[in-house]
């Protein structure tokens, strides 16, 4: 299938009505913004016909960024030097796409390169999001989008999404966003009261001074895990301490041990998993209305030998002793400690521009209870909804089957030699 695009267009906040909520012109980076990785995060939506009108869609968007200026500005620093959001309105890449096929033939939508080409082109370009709207020769059309990760998690980004979509059907925003994001900085001066291994920079490896050039080939590749496999999983972590851990807490457990066993780790080398995790509810009082990340992350480590000679109730034991860890001090701390990092080290705002390798360890995402299926501009709900690529080897991205029948996948990139070996592991119990 050929995918080309035919037409791109700046968008920029709908002029008409009344102002921008924002009071100020910049809006400062908090620490969790300064954490997480500076890559836009690709996600297709599929849409059967009849799907909504391109024209309706952009008008939709240039209202809602609007609301949520941040997307239509662009990194910078404020008056002290900190990473922040200009609000310069300088607008949001929208490109429109045609595909000689339809919709069912690129079904389920694995992550292979042409999937690639129904989101917008990002790599070092200075727009914080990009919009494709790829229209198919059945009537149906896709939506790829390319967002900047420092400017929003998941959640936050999931209801920009819904917001578009209820301004798109004309309905009134349930939600009025908060912009300040003051209340996930550190303390002045940062005391951390916890170490943080999750934010330690790692040992230099071996081949730390090559090229992305002088790696093997990285493969990404799709995996799907039905209910009956997830419960096996389950089981199994369970049944061999007693211990009840929950269905992520063991497919990433699972997919660490594989992954390491995959990559031939050497036994005595320390190995990690880091997980990212909405820490929304595990603050006090936090608003629901705040937008950008609200992230905090858990990490589990112990040497390849014990991870691989121990069974999956020893890593799933520590993957849950390290989220139950992340408590609200625990939280405050690790901000303090990325304060600190910035002091010494100050975050890099610009794009990454090569692919990233974190063997021998693993990260794992989950958009498992992100809203990616109810996304509605009016027209239906997402025959498919997931992430287009990864962002370097070694991450893992979980994501709900378009099956809807509570069934995951798992998005895995890995050099081509561990992926091959992976793909014959993964599925042993």
């Amino acid at each position: 299938m050929k995918v080309e695009r035919v037409a791109t267009r700046v968008v920029k906040p709908w002029k008409e009505g009344c102002a921008s909520s924002i009071p100020n012109d910049i809006v400062a980076l908090s620490s969790s913004d300064m954490v997480v990785p500076p890559v836009h995060v690709e996600v297709v939506y599929a849409f059967n016909a009849p799907a909504p009108p391109v024209c309706v869609l952009e008008q939709g968007l240039a209202k809602a960024i609007r609301v949520y200026r941040e997307w239509a500005g662009r990194l910078g620093k404020d008056e002290r030097g900190r990473p922040a959001i200009e609000l310069n309105d300088e607008g949001v890449a929208f490109i429109e796409a045609q595909a000689d096929g339809s919709i069912q033939e690129m079904m389920p939508f694995h992550p292979v390169p042409r999937l690639r080409d129904l989101v917008p082109i990002n790599q070092g370009v200075p727009e914080l999001l990009l919009i494709q709207v790829t229209k198919f020769s059945c009537g149906g059309i896709t939506i790829g989008v390319a967002r900047h990760h420092q400017v929003a998690d998941g959640t936050a980004a999931s209801t920009f999404m819904n917001a578009w979509a209820s301004i798109v059907k004309g309905l009134p925003l349930t939600i009025e966003p908060l912009h300040d994001r003051s209340a996930l900085m550190g303390c002045d001066p940062p005391q951390p009261a916890y170490d943080h291994i999750e934010y330690e920079k790692p040992l230099p490896k071996p081949d730390s001074d090559s090229e992305a050039s002088d790696y093997p080939l990285l493969a990404v590749k799709r995996f799907h895990f039905s209910v009956d496999m997830l419960q096996k999983i389950k089981h199994k972590a369970a049944k061999e301490n007693g211990e009840l851990y929950t269905t992520f807490e063991s497919l990433a457990s699972h997919l660490w041990r594989s992954i390491t066993e995959a990559r031939g780790v050497s036994e005595d080398v320390q190995t990690r998993v880091k997980v990212p995790i909405n820490v929304r509810k595990r603050l006090d009082n936090f608003p629901d209305s705040y937008f950008g990340n609200v992230i905090s992350h858990a990490c589990a480590q112990t040497t390849a030998q014990e991870l691989l000679e121990q069974p999956l109730s020893f890593a799933a034991g520590l993957m849950h002793a390290a989220i139950k860890r992340v408590d609200r001090d625990y939280i405050r701390s690790a901000l303090d400690f990325i304060e600190l990092q910035q002091q010494n080290n100050p975050v890099q705002i610009t794009k990454r521009n090569r692919t990233g390798s974190i063997t021998p360890n693993v990260g794992v995402s989950t958009w498992v209870h992100l809203p990616l299926y109810q996304l509605d501009f009016g027209w239906g709900t997402p025959v498919f909804a997931g992430n287009a690529g990864l962002p370097y080897e070694g991450s893992i991205i979980l994501i709900p089957s378009h099956t809807k029948d509570g069934s995951v996948n798992a998005t895995v990139g890995l050099f081509a030699p561990d992926m091959a070996k992976f793909e014959e592991i993964y599925n042993q119990l």
